[in-house]
């Protein structure tokens, strides 16, 4: 059966999502970390389904770091996609039940339902409080039994509908850059999926211009390490273990 592939997202770059709550996600001037309630991504919501808004209004706040130097950036919705990508090859079974073509092809799974934080300073090159998620149900191949598949058997999405990335450190950050360049660096943190934590590295391809973030991020992970085998269906088709999530996004200052 065309039934495979898979993705979470992660996570991965860039940023919190978060819950319900007051306006504002500035820290406050009187202790030394604020929290403040995620959904002041309401702004967004517009842009992403009632479930995922219902499902990100359960995430705990933010702790964000205090003093000069610290810029807020929040994921637009709207103009950012969480994808996977994931090796497939169909025989000839494919082709006769379901009239797929035989060969290998790059199987591409995409949602909006993505929101996010990251507070950086960008002179001491450090992050702070940060959250990146991803809403799993709403995964989209262009094979529904695929995606079927992935919702009850891989990601087990209904179950664990989040994936939720938060980087501990920034990685191989160039030491300058002038306004408008593309620089690469690294995000390294934990990422919580199907029930699973692990640590992640995601590899980040950004530049900023004034107050916009615009870059993607990706890793790669493996099935098995997440709890389930890649599909194999006899004369139908093999999934590869090792897939990619990946994360293009537009991110403007709070």
């Amino acid at each position: 059966m065309n039934k495979t592939t898979f993705l979470f997202i992660l996570l991965a770059m860039i940023m919190c999502a978060s819950c319900r709550g007051s306006d504002s996600e500035r820290p406050t001037t009187d202790t030394p970390h604020s929290e403040a309630p995620s959904e002041s991504e309401a702004h967004t919501q517009g842009e992403i389904s009632e479930r995922a808004a219902a499902a990100f209004a359960g995430l705990d706040p933010i702790r964000f770091q205090q003093g000069e130097g610290w810029r807020v950036f929040r994921i637009e919705a709207g103009e950012s996609i969480a994808s996977y990508l994931v090796d497939e090859e169909l025989f000839a079974d494919a082709t006769r039940k379901y009239g797929l073509d035989v060969g290998k092809t790059v199987v591409v799974g995409e949602t909006q339902d993505v929101l996010g934080l990251m507070q950086i300073d960008l002179a001491q090159r450090s992050i702070g409080g940060n959250r990146f998620v991803v809403f799993l149900p709403t995964l989209r191949t262009d094979q529904k039994l695929r995606d079927a598949w992935i919702r009850e058997n891989a990601l087990e999405s209904d179950r664990y509908p989040l994936a939720v990335f938060v980087a501990d450190r920034l990685v191989d950050v160039p030491a300058t850059y002038r306004e408008g360049d593309e620089v690469s660096f690294q995000l390294e943190g934990s990422l919580e999926i199907r029930g699973t934590s692990l640590n992640a590295i995601w590899d980040v391809t950004a530049s900023l211009t004034g107050s916009t973030i615009r870059g993607s991020m990706q890793t790669r992970l493996q099935m098995t390490t997440l709890g389930f085998d890649p599909p194999n269906f006899a004369n139908t088709l093999t999934v590869q273990d090792e897939f990619t999530v990946r994360i293009n996004f537009v991110s403007h200052e709070e």
